[in-house]
């Protein structure tokens, strides 16, 4: 009996220190890669914007080509959307195209601290449009709530920065990053014009509080089939929308912005695109109002991607492919920002009873 408890207990211990084991061993990756991370910024800001682009690229593609299940995923979904439009060559240097494109997104978080700031935004085309910038600080300055909804388009990280830059203030939904010190990094070069951060856990109801008092909220809301959603057909795909940014603006009468920022041809060049703009006025008359705001912002956002496909994250759509996958149909994302969680939209129903 001694002998058997002897052994439980050596069992017991040798699984406590297994634990113990990969435990450090995880912190000590986090621990180089953060390292790995700060020099690597040190060399992209050091080097410039074209250097730093090339070597990113190449960094990319060679990924990519080696990452089967990567590569088979972002193209399926790619051909789902541009099958009819483009060949199939095409949608295979598209698909590549767009994981460079992701890439891209760390190289400009890296590089924003040191080219983006109020006198140069112009140099960078940071600049909202007209009359879309005039209508936005005119809402601003009257108090008028303003959704602005974007995508996984372009370097969507860097909207609430160029939102600053040009005078609007806006609150910006997003989900934590994992490694804790890559997140305060990336948050510290996103609030540094103005826009603060909301996460996106329980943001709903936040969100509702910010509209009322008559501020500007920005949201990343990819349709990816919400089970209690607006059925719409986005990107040759049958899915569903959640009905939050609908039920938002009718609630608090806001308007809708659908934004984006492409990337131009010359490194750490962008555009700023606002893809469709429309408010109370243009609702008043519609039988289902959330229905009628929820297509019209997701079919802006549809024309913003198939105008420029290479510059979409289609590693992150689900819809029909999330489906097949699971077949009771959960949602799976983050609440607002992913456009995903219905629970949101049920939380704010509730709420208008």
């Amino acid at each position: 009996m001694v002998s058997t408890a002897m052994t439980s207990a050596s069992q017991t211990a040798a699984k406590c220190g297994g634990h113990s084991l990969r435990a450090a061993l995880a912190t000590a990756a986090v621990t180089l890669g953060n390292a790995h991370r700060r020099l690597l910024m040190l060399v992209l800001r050091l080097v410039g914007p074209r250097p730093a682009y090339d070597l990113m690229a190449r960094l990319a593609r060679r990924f990519y080509d080696l990452a089967d299940e990567t590569r088979d995923s972002s193209e399926a979904r790619c051909r789902a959307a541009l099958g009819d439009r483009r060949a199939e060559v095409e949608i295979q240097g598209i698909s590549r195209l767009a994981f460079v494109h992701r890439m891209w997104n760390m190289v400009d978080l890296m590089l924003a601290p040191r080219f983006l700031r109020p006198e140069t935004c112009d140099r960078y085309g940071g600049r909202v449009p007209e009359p879309y910038l005039s209508l936005l600080l005119q809402a601003q300055q009257r108090r008028q709530p303003v959704i602005l909804v974007t995508t996984y388009y372009g370097p969507y990280d860097l909207l609430p920065v160029f939102l600053g830059l040009n005078g609007i203030r806006a609150t910006a939904v997003y989900r934590p990053h994992p490694n804790r010190a890559y997140d305060r990094y990336r948050q510290s070069v996103r609030t540094s014009t103005g826009c603060g951060m909301l996460t996106a856990s329980g943001a709903a109801l936040n969100l509702s509080e910010i509209l009322a008092a008559g501020q500007a909220i920005a949201l990343l809301a990819d349709p990816n089939g919400a089970r209690h959603g607006v059925p719409i057909s986005f990107l040759g795909e049958s899915t569903t929308a959640p009905r939050t940014v609908g039920l938002l603006a009718e609630r608090h009468g806001a308007i809708v912005a659908v934004a984006a920022i492409r990337r131009l041809a010359e490194p750490f060049q962008f555009q700023l695109v606002i893809s469709d703009l429309f408010g109370p006025n243009d609702w008043r008359d519609q039988a289902d109002v959330i229905e009628y705001i929820t297509r019209r912002y997701c079919a802006a956002l549809e024309k913003v991607i198939f105008e420029g496909p290479e510059q979409y994250l289609w590693l992150h759509r689900r819809a029909a492919f999330a489906k097949s996958a699971a077949s009771d149909g959960e949602d799976s994302g983050e609440v607002v920002s992913r456009g995903s969680d219905d629970s949101a939209s049920r939380a704010l129903a509730k709420r208008e009873e």
